[in-house]
């Protein structure tokens, strides 16, 4: 049996130790004869789940919470739309789950005590469990933290942990009565609302373009630009009180393709019109004969800074992100006379 990390002082009601399980570090604060959970259920995202029973109850037995997310986008030509709001069912870091009724919590304590913590010190028992000495209808409702399900390391997920049992001792529930869900702190919204932000990939428009096949021409600066699509993106995550947004910006573009130099690009490119500037093109040496399919395949990828708010105040940025396409272009040659 491994033992638990030493900054989870309160999180086992009971003799019994949570352990290093294979998905992460589990830490429970029931008693070992407590019923199990349910199953935890599938995460969700907009528009689909992972099965088709379409995920767990919030407030149920596994400690599954719903989480709103919606968001708006701008796109290049400055039109704004929205992104309607959908639910999405999430298992947080740490919940509660269900343990024993107030009688058999009564009768372990008396008998067993309630552990220690890894000090060796004995563990309080819950607070007024006294009251419930005789009844067998309620349960005791106490937390349980599994860093199978925090995005970090297992240090910040210690003292995550530590701090959750600090702030949600536990928590005596009567048939009727609902189940407690605390707070869902923003940090655990924002990767909500990061992982569920859907970035699109780059469609490209360039010039010169000849009628007919699209080809543009050998030794020509070819412009490229973002033809469609959002450059700006901010969604939104919340539940309860709290709430994250995650805003998105196009910050630029690169190109590439095999006869031509690379070119890397600030912001999303310029249209073509008579008498613009720009300096986001490629200038193919040869034409695209002797490739394969007659076309030179280009790469174009958009990347994307990101930071996030809670509650409306900065927080700062996230990891960027980078979405990419490969569109075929053929390049053509042009013949001409040169008279002296």
């Amino acid at each position: 049996m491994l033992n638990r990390h030493p900054t989870l002082r309160r999180v086992v009601m009971g003799a019994a130790p949570a352990l290093l399980v294979a998905t992460g570090l589990t830490a429970a604060a029931v008693p070992p004869a407590a019923a199990d959970p349910a199953p935890a259920g599938p995460r969700c995202s907009i528009g689909s789940c992972d099965d088709e029973d379409g995920g767990s109850t919030p407030g149920g037995g596994d400690g599954a919470i719903t989480i709103t997310v919606w968001g708006s986008g701008t796109t290049g030509g400055g039109d704004g739309y929205e992104i309607p709001a959908e639910n999405v069912t999430v298992m947080p870091p740490c919940r509660y789950i269900q343990s024993m009724t107030g009688k058999d919590y009564y009768d372990y304590v008396q008998r067993y005590g309630n552990g220690r913590d890894p000090d060796g010190n004995p563990l309080p028992p819950y607070s007024g469990y006294e009251k419930y000495k005789d009844d067998t209808e309620g349960h005791w409702w106490g937390g349980m933290c599994s860093s199978a399900d925090y995005d970090g390391d297992i240090e910040g997920f210690a003292e995550y942990a530590d701090e959750w049992f600090d702030e949600n001792p536990g928590v005596y529930v009567m048939p009727g009565e609902p189940v407690p869900v605390p707070p869902i702190p923003p940090e655990i919204l924002v990767q909500v609302a990061y992982d569920e932000m859907t970035l699109p990939d780059p469609q490209i428009g360039w010039n010169p373009r000849r009628g007919g096949d699209g080809a543009t021409v050998v030794n020509v600066p070819t412009w490229m630009w973002l033809d469609d699509g959002p450059v700006e993106l901010e969604v939104h995550a919340e539940a309860g009180d709290n709430e994250a947004r995650v805003d998105a910006v196009l910050s630029s573009m690169n190109f590439s393709a095999s006869n031509a130099a690379p070119v890397s690009c600030d912001g999303h490119g310029v249209a073509w019109i008579s008498g613009a500037t720009s300096d986001c093109s490629l200038t193919f040496t040869r034409s695209s004969a002797r490739l394969p399919g007659g076309v030179a395949s280009v790469l174009a990828e958009s990347e994307w800074t990101i930071e996030w708010f809670a509650n409306g105040e900065p927080r700062g940025p996230l990891d960027p992100q980078t979405t990419s396409a490969t569109f075929e272009l053929p390049v053509a040659e042009v013949q001409a006379i040169v008279v002296q």
